[in-house]
């Protein structure tokens, strides 16, 4: 089985600026939706971010993104795993309100994850993981502990790495949490 992963869209960003949109459009004409069809890609996990605002979402930015990107994953016949990030969660203690839930139910190939799971992307066990806030975090580590998954893929915020060129990330969680999985994936991160 192949999968795809996307993070951190954002659509909407920048006050839903045409030419963030352009540039993600010129991105999925020319990469990601031919190399889903060259490799008969059929699942996509996202790691968080997809909307840009946590406390809305511009109607335009939505209706764009629906026909550019969910439309089309849908027509294709891809199933979508979505975890919720931090910009796509209302409130900063608990990922219950949520964009990508509330916008995207019509959608049935798309999945959404606002709690940490154990998910079988084939034959692979894999532990997605959610925006990591007051609620919910003694659970997700209690499950991260005990999870045979070898893989773990979320909207993480870990001590040491970069956010982007100019910003290493000084608070959030220690890596050690992870170090029993063999690959660990985090949206939130926008550089490699």
């Amino acid at each position: 089985m192949k999968i795809a992963i996307i993070t951190d869209q954002h659509f909407g960003a920048r006050k839903n600026s045409k030419l963030f949109h352009d540039y993600f459009l010129k991105f999925y004409n020319d990469v990601f939706f031919p190399t889903l069809e060259q490799y008969g890609i059929t699942t996509v996990v996202d790691m968080g971010d997809t909307f840009d605002s946590r406390k809305g979402i511009d109607f335009s930015a939505l209706a764009w993104a629906k026909t550019n990107y969910y439309d089309r994953l849908h027509d294709l016949g891809i199933k979508v795993h979505t975890i919720v990030g931090n910009h796509t969660t209302y409130y900063k203690n608990t990922n219950d309100v949520n964009s990508v839930d509330l916008l995207l139910r019509e959608y049935k190939n798309v999945n959404v994850y606002s709690e940490a799971t154990e998910v079988k992307l084939g034959n692979l066990k894999t532990l997605f993981i959610p925006w990591i806030n007051a609620e919910n975090q003694d659970k997700t580590f209690k499950l991260i502990e005990n999870s045979i998954c070898k893989v773990a893929m979320g909207h993480l915020e870990l001590q040491g790495f970069r956010v982007n060129k100019q910003i290493v990330m000084e608070h959030g969680h220690d890596c050690e949490l992870y170090s029993k999985y063999s690959k660990v994936f985090s949206g939130h991160y926008h550089t490699r």
